[in-house]
């Protein structure tokens, strides 16, 4: 592989280079002595911030009980069991299995393809947040905004036809019960897919991609 593939894959904004923020020590696939170290690096890590979400998810379920969504809490446990699945899943993985990690030469295309394939679980991290916020905005209305200050009247300024026109005040997230149900689909979608990408990872290791 050499140091041509790890100079390629550093110079652009690859699954490689996105990696490098998510993961501190990760030095990449390149060296297949080192390959499945490298891969329970990632696996490790990606599961510590998914368990981090996992707590949210729990304070929810409390938040939820607390203000009187108890019917909610059944559906927030069902994104939970995904969730919990798919970090078990990424614990107890053996290290490097599958074809990459064999003794033989890997095509760089390949390589590109776990990397990204890591982005993207990484990248999952952030819409599993997003969607737990999601379902807060829904139980709790935001306060409206105050309304901006009428500017003072000044008949000797002449006009300022440069100023750009207010924009218009977006309107509030919907909250209440279907909203909130609404909210709790999405995440359940979010955990669901997680499993799915892994699924895509696996057959990509196992050489059935």
């Amino acid at each position: 592989m050499g140091s041509n593939l790890t100079d390629q894959l550093k110079s652009n904004r690859g699954g490689f280079s996105k990696l490098l923020s998510h993961v501190p020590g990760f030095h990449g696939y390149m060296e297949k002595e080192t390959r499945r170290d490298a891969d329970k690096l990632i696996r490790d890590t990606l599961a510590t911030k998914l368990d981090q979400q996992l707590t949210h998810i729990t304070n929810l379920q409390s938040d939820l009980i607390d203000g009187g969504g108890l019917d909610f809490v059944d559906d927030v446990e069902g994104a939970s069991v995904k969730l919990r699945t798919f970090i078990a899943r990424v614990q107890t993985a053996p290290r490097g299995y599958g074809g990459l990690f064999d003794p033989v030469h890997v095509r760089e295309e390949q390589l590109d393809q776990l990397y990204n394939f890591d982005a993207q679980l990484f990248g999952e991290v952030d819409r599993v947040a997003s969607a737990i916020d999601g379902v807060y905005s829904a139980m709790n209305p935001a306060p409206a905004a105050p309304a901006a200050p009428a500017p003072a009247a000044d008949s000797a300024a002449p006009a300022d036809s440069s100023a750009a026109p207010a924009q218009p005040t977006p309107p509030p997230a919907p909250t209440g019960p279907a909203a909130i149900k609404s909210a709790i689909s999405a995440l359940q979608v979010v955990c669901s897919s997680l499993n799915d990408l892994y699924d895509k990872r696996e057959h990509l290791l196992t050489g059935t991609m």
